[in-house]
């Protein structure tokens, strides 16, 4: 369903609208007051301008009221065909009929700015079909997927093409993955998978064992269907049946280790990881690579030749530098931020010697006193400094030696 939008010849190129925040906020603290007042947004398709809905007002007025108020601006006022109570009563019925079918849904969602009241399904099955036919013609979007695409449930399967299941369970650690080639290896690998008593014999002329440390949200278990051979990526199939209707955000581990048949895996070097997907930043012990051909009979690999992927590691927080302390070359580094009252320019330091400035004609300075920056000297003539938050960045210039104020 697309964004209500108004008139086409009432947007213009200018101006380009980045996150207008304040300029939002304004304009709702302004609206929130006018009769018919729905909703207020940013359209990225149309240069980030401001959107102000509204039901039944005066659109032609209120449209030359904003103008006034902030000429020049991209704001733009669009009529919509339902309100928000209209569309929630809408959705009240619609659930109401379903839950009454024995239909299960994923949660609603009111959507005044598309025209919709948003119905989560997770399936769609010839039952819900029957009772959403009764609302043809309604503003009533239906989010699913069709019964004979959905994951169904069933049991952990213990055997597949290429592999055999060695043990499973709701433990060890989430976002983890694992080979090992040798007996004391597995030892260790189900040791850290949490698995309970011995680990089932793995024919290592024949197989490799591998630890899956997957995740599931509550309310959501997952299922390994099969492990799947990419190139030079191993990973599992995992199926998470419940997840077409929505899961908790935590993160609970369930270990899968299997004995992998060697002629399935890629000829070494080669990957194991728990999906397709890379790994999310922050887990990369996700991914094990694995420098050696595990593919012939026999082979295996050292502990050193089984290792995680560096290059998927978050790097390490820039050290923390006081007032008093030296830079070093271009090394980024943390430093708490403390408002000189005695300036009228924002200063940081002594740090290297001297007190740094903030630019001429840098964006104004909005940094709370004690709150953390990250400082990356440019070094060279132009001894400056880039001071960093996670929103913005500011150039501070080196004074001369001596000045501790501009």
């Amino acid at each position: 369903m697309p964004q209500i939008r108004a008139d086409e010849s009432l947007y213009r190129d200018e101006p380009v609208h980045g996150n207008a925040d304040e300029l939002v906020q304004e304009v709702h603290e302004w609206a929130a007051g006018q009769p018919g007042f729905v909703e207020i947004g940013l359209d990225r398709e149309r240069n980030g301008w401001v959107t102000l809905w509204v039901k039944d007002a005066d659109v032609e007025a209120m449209s030359e009221q904003v103008a006034q108020r902030w000429p020049g601006e991209g704001i733009v006022v669009v009529e919509l065909p339902w309100t928000v109570g209209e569309l929630e009563s809408l959705a009240t019925e619609v659930n109401a009929a379903l839950d009454q079918a024995g239909v299960r849904t994923g949660g609603t969602a009111l959507m005044p700015h598309h025209g919709v009241a948003e119905i989560g399904l997770g399936v769609i099955t010839p039952e819900a079909e029957e009772v959403l036919a009764q609302f043809a013609g309604r503003p009533v979007c239906v989010e699913g997927i069709p019964a004979d695409e959905a994951p169904q449930e069933k049991g952990q399967l213990m055997a597949g093409e290429g592999w055999r299941l060695l043990g499973e369970d709701e433990t060890g650690e989430a976002y983890r993955s694992g080979v090992a080639t040798t007996d004391a290896q597995l030892d260790q690998l189900w040791a850290l998978a949490g698995l309970e008593g011995e680990p089932a014999t793995v024919e290592w002329d024949s197989e490799i064992a591998v630890w899956f440390g997957a995740v599931y949200g509550s309310g959501c278990p997952v299922r390994m269907d099969g492990v799947v051979v990419e190139g030079d990526l191993l990973h599992a199939d995992l199926v998470v049946p419940n997840a077409v209707y929505g899961c908790a955000d935590d993160a609970n581990p369930h270990a899968f280790v299997v004995a992998v048949e060697r002629q399935l895996l890629p000829e070494g070097p080669f990957r194991v990881q728990l999906e397709a997907r890379d790994p999310y930043p922050g887990t990369a012990e996700e991914r094990t690579v694995v420098d050696v051909d595990l593919s012939a009979p026999g082979n295996t690999a050292t502990d050193e030749q089984l290792h995680m992927d560096p290059t998927l590691a978050l790097p390490a927080e820039p050290p923390l530098v006081t007032d008093g302390d030296a830079l070093h070359g271009d090394e980024a580094v943390r430093y708490f931020y403390r408002h000189d009252p005695g300036c009228e320019v924002p200063t940081l330091g002594p740090l290297d010697g001297s007190t740094w400035r903030l630019a001429d004609r840098e964006a104004p300075w909005d940094v709370e006193d004690g709150e953390v920056l990250t400082l990356y000297p440019l070094g060279g003539e132009a001894d400056q400094i880039i001071a960093s938050t996670q929103q913005m960045d500011w150039i501070f210039a080196r004074l001369p030696e001596g000045n501790t104020c501009p």
